[in-house]
């Protein structure tokens, strides 16, 4: 996983799998980031990532919800058409593009 944070963007750029078995990890690692830079928009850069599961789909959505009580914006980027629905899906209001 690599990050770019340049005029407060943060870009996290995933890779390989979210399942059950990294999730725990990124979620660590990203939420540092996020403390740390304390952004004005989070970038999830989606076009590394090979699977997805429902672990997944919650980190995306648990990043979502600290990224609005930090009266932020959050942008997923370079998603599947998979990935598209399941977010639409889980009716929370993320651009996706």
């Amino acid at each position: 996983m690599r990050y770019n944070y340049e005029n407060g963007k943060l870009t996290i750029y995933l890779e390989e799998e979210l399942d059950i078995s990294s999730c725990k990890v990124v979620r660590g690692i990203i939420d540092g980031y996020i403390m740390k830079y304390q952004p004005y928009e989070l970038v999830l850069d989606l076009a590394g990532v090979k699977f997805m599961d429902s672990s997944g789909i919650g980190l995306i959505i648990g990043r979502y919800n600290l990224i609005k009580l930090l009266d932020c914006k959050m942008t997923i980027v370079n998603a599947g058409d998979n990935i598209k629905r399941l977010i639409e899906l889980s009716n929370i209001k993320l651009e996706c593009v």
